[in-house]
């Protein structure tokens, strides 16, 4: 028999209606969900750069400059948080008298002060000053990429320098999460190019890491440009 002699009836109403939709015969056709498409890699580099300098704007107007030699910021304050906080400073001043320098110094002591202002409570800690400064420190020095295996400086050497017996892991979590609470939603995301600590400001960023950030923006904003450029329908060349 010809294919075009055979006529397709419904079943409706007949007594094969159960068995075609055991075997999935007038189903609605169930198709898997489309996983989205992946940005291209120099999209993500600029993503991931945003969110280390606290936005897009940041990102394109950063520029390599050097953070000052600047003081504690405690004017202002009540009495008990200012000296909690100058105790922590004197700490961190004789460590980076010795180690990392300034500008880290300079860092740690903004990241003090504004963890301590948007979250009191932290200075209801039971932590001792040797143990907020090595986690200011290891925190700022995270985020400019300078300490860790095979970077500027180990971390084990911050905590021995502070007389700790183990590192302060969980005080470094308070004073990121105290300045920069996307920290806490960012474990999973790819990290493309610099795999460091989110603080959310290019304000605790020193003149090294800024000029590596700076080189990784140019880099990807020149390939999002050639990117559009190819893609461009006005661009194709005539056949």
């Amino acid at each position: 028999m010809h294919h075009d002699d055979v006529r397709r009836r419904s079943i409706h109403g007949t007594g094969y209606e159960c068995a075609a939709l055991e075997l999935g015969r007038g189903r609605p056709v169930v198709r898997p969900p489309t996983a989205p498409p992946v940005p291209p890699q120099h999209e993500r580099v600029l993503t991931w750069l945003s969110l280390l300098v606290g936005g897009e704007g940041q990102l394109l107007d950063l520029e390599p400059r050097t953070l000052p030699d600047e003081a504690v910021q405690v004017n202002g304050l009540p009495d008990h948080p200012r000296d909690k906080i100058l105790r922590v400073d004197a700490e961190l001043t004789r460590v980076t008298e010795l180690l990392l320098g300034s500008e880290i110094r300079t860092a740690a002591r903004r990241l003090v002060v504004r963890a301590f202002t948007a979250q009191p409570s932290l200075l209801r800690s039971s932590a001792s000053e040797e143990v907020v400064a090595c986690a200011a420190l290891t925190a700022v020095a995270k985020a400019n990429d300078m300490v860790g295996s095979g970077r500027v400086v180990p971390a084990s050497l911050l905590r021995t320098m502070f007389n700790l017996r183990s590192p302060p892991h969980d005080k470094v979590q308070a004073l990121t999460r105290a300045v920069a609470p996307e920290a806490a939603f960012l474990g999973g995301w790819d990290r493309p190019g610099f795999d460091v600590t989110v603080l959310g400001s290019e304000d605790y960023l020193v003149s090294s890491f800024r000029r590596a950030v700076v080189a990784a923006r140019d880099a990807a904003l020149q390939l999002r440009a050639a990117t559009e450029t190819t893609s461009d329908p006005r661009n194709a060349i005539p056949e």
